[in-house]
């Protein structure tokens, strides 16, 4: 029986669960609801009332990390190292790139200049401390790995960002960040990994929030976008 995952179309937690399976090759659905109104039978098998889920049989798993680590082990050819060592070092980079996700949410919904650029500068700030510890073309120099896996949804949404407002970046003081980011974001599995139209609905849920950032996006596009939030991703 194939997984199932549950998810909805913006969401970066459930994109990290698609990359994994896609780069195992692994058959998987997919099913979209609408986080502003959720069904029933979501509710009721979902204990945090939230995506990503992923079905198993009459099993469910939840929360991102734990779903990627369910499928690393369960299908052939691991994306983390072998050496225990590594693998924790791994582990505990997928656990800071969770609080660099809350980075590129305050991005998009703080108000003020002066509170967005302090947003921005808390990210820059993380990305300091990746800057230290990426090794190559990838995190792991050029393997693939859940550390990649679960970065990429938000280099992609922080590039959305920057096209917007071009700088969300500093490829002076990220150099490496940066460079790691362009090769993720390079990649067939990253670029199939959402619906095809993402772009799009990112900059739309944007305009909704109406941060600071949504002034820089063309009013003319999005003025009627329902107001109602997918959920604070």
């Amino acid at each position: 029986m194939k997984p199932k995952l549950i998810s909805f179309k913006i969401c970066p937690f459930v994109q990290r669960a698609v990359i994994a399976m896609q780069t195992k090759g692994v058959e998987f659905d997919i099913e979209y609801i609408d986080l502003a109104e959720p069904p029933a039978w979501f509710l009721e098998i979902s204990p945090l009332k939230k995506v990503p889920l992923l079905l198993v049989g009459d099993q469910v798993i939840f929360e991102s990390a734990v779903i990627n680590e369910y499928i690393d082990e369960a299908y052939p050819n691991t994306l983390h190292p072998v050496d225990l060592v590594e693998k924790a070092h791994n582990r505990s980079w997928i656990e800071f790139g969770n609080s660099c996700m809350w980075n590129a949410f305050h991005l998009s919904v703080k108000a003020g200049k002066d509170e967005f650029l302090t947003a921005r500068e808390a990210l820059w700030n993380s990305l300091d401390q990746l800057e230290k510890v990426v090794e190559g073309p990838l995190f792991n120099d050029d393997q693939l790995s859940l550390v990649d896996v679960s970065y990429a949804p938000m280099f992609q949404r922080l590039q959305f960002l920057h096209n917007i407002f071009p700088e969300i970046f500093d490829e002076a003081r990220h150099p490496k960040v940066n460079a790691w980011k362009n090769n993720l974001l390079a990649l067939d599995v990253v670029q199939t990994s959402t619906v095809s139209d993402i772009e799009s609905l990112y900059s739309q849920l944007i305009f909704k929030r109406q941060g600071y950032i949504a002034q820089f996006l063309d009013s003319s596009l999005y003025e009627f976008v329902e107001t109602s939030s997918e959920g604070t991703y």
